[in-house]
């Protein structure tokens, strides 16, 4: 698996490239999977999405457009992991949106993913950019990140996460979650 990364030297927020903003962060795989396949996978509003750690993507009633809002919930929609506003959707190539996760008071930042087709199947970068230097949501973004390109990797060629990525979904239920991150604060419509 080629899971590349560039961006502030490997360090989460550790340089910033404007004021207050770290330098993005960026995160390429080759998925043995065609861009269509990889397209479905990251913006499925049907069914938990395995490399989004499980969550279920909920939008406003326009949809995948320009402008909606979305939430990351939880299988049982009880929870907003992640609340953001879609800034770009180009149909099988990019797909762009605001990123805050409900559990903490940083900033939000973009997160962006990019679909290219090329030799051996469905070339996926996603780039964390915008992001405030030395915040809990940029640390943890840039670990996240490691595990999405590995499991949506993972999902499309295998049909599953890895042994260890199922264990993690399996213990997630018990983590205590703050109340703050309760679906009706962080409504798409």
């Amino acid at each position: 698996m080629t899971v590349g990364q560039s961006g502030s030297r490997g360090e989460a927020g550790a340089e910033g490239t404007a004021a207050g903003v770290a330098a993005p962060l960026v995160y390429r795989v080759v998925i043995n999977a065609p861009v269509s396949e990889v397209w479905k996978e990251i913006t499925r509003t049907d069914a938990p999405i395995k490399c989004f750690f499980n969550s279920r993507m909920a939008l406003s009633r326009a949809g995948l457009v320009k402008g909606s809002k979305m939430a990351m919930r939880t299988p049982n929609g009880k929870y907003v992991g992640v609340f953001g506003e879609i800034l770009e959707v180009v149909l099988l190539k990019k797909f762009s949106h605001t990123f805050r996760f409900t559990e903490l008071n940083d900033p939000p930042c973009v997160l962006t993913y990019e679909l290219r087709e090329v030799q051996g199947g469905t070339e996926f970068t996603m780039t964390i950019s915008g992001a405030t230097p030395g915040t809990k949501s940029l640390k943890q973004m840039a670990g996240g990140a490691k595990i999405i390109t590995g499991t949506l990797k993972a999902v499309l060629e295998t049909g599953k996460p890895s042994f260890g990525v199922r264990v993690l979904y399996a213990i997630m239920p018990w983590f205590p979650v703050p109340a703050a991150c309760r679906s009706e604060k962080w409504p798409v419509d």
